[in-house]
């Protein structure tokens, strides 16, 4: 055929996207059509582009305001995946990759998101996987440091992914108010001590509300969101 594929391969494939959910037979026929499954599945696709083009010019404004490298990332069940990113021109002793996973819990933009998404917060399972020994992994621990989120607005990781390596976040909200992802700043520790991460913090808090006013939402940006069963 046209993709250069045996019959035998292309039956294979239609039996596993079959097996998998993706497309169901019509009754009666050897034909077969896309589920719903397969459509929700590009609408989850579609919606982080919509995102990633939306947030591009102010991931890029942000490194150009802070002079530290930008993340832009959704979640993924218990972790997060950097959809974007714009790195700066300081010296930075780590790199992340457009579609890295990471566990939702160990970095500024999982943890922006976690304080202000229920949803994402129901997801953990404790007690969480430990990266460094920095990694806040006790659920009242995390509860205690979610709700310090919610009051400043924005998320801190000191070192619990990448020791000596600290970043701040905020979460982005969509045309409904729910949290789509989170956009963050990140670098070594040392430039993120004292007035420097308050500084930081009120950045992504304004490029977060940008990015939402962007994406068509009303609600606040930022870890707002008050979790039940937590008692914050």
């Amino acid at each position: 055929g046209e993709l250069g594929m045996t019959k035998a391969n292309v039956h294979r494939l239609v039996r596993t996207l079959k097996d998998l959910g993706y497309v169901s037979q019509v009754s009666d026929t050897s034909r077969y059509e896309p589920s719903l499954k397969l459509f929700q599945l590009g609408a989850r696709v579609v919606d982080r582009l919509d995102l990633t083009v939306v947030a591009a010019p102010v991931v890029r404004q942000l490194r150009d305001e802070s002079h530290e490298s930008v993340q832009l990332a959704v979640r993924d069940g218990d972790a997060i995946v950097y959809v974007d990113k714009a790195d700066c021109d300081r010296p930075v002793r780590a790199t992340t990759q457009i579609g890295s996973r990471v566990p939702i819990n160990c970095v500024s933009t999982g943890k922006a998101i976690l304080a202000a998404s229920e949803p994402a917060y129901a997801a953990l399972s404790f007690p969480l996987r430990r990266s460094t020994p920095s990694t806040v992994v006790a659920r009242a621990a995390v509860d205690a440091q979610l709700k310090e989120f919610r009051k400043l607005g924005y998320a801190i990781n000191r070192g619990e992914w990448r020791e000596g390596i600290w970043g701040v976040a905020s979460a982005i909200r969509g045309n409904d108010g729910s949290v789509v992802g989170a956009v963050g700043i990140w670098g070594p520790e040392d430039r993120f001590k004292g007035a420097a991460l308050h500084k930081c913090g009120s950045a992504v808090m304004r490029a977060a509300l940008e990015i939402s006013t962007r994406m068509g939402s009303r609600a606040p940006a930022g870890a707002t969101a008050k979790l039940k069963g937590t008692g914050h």
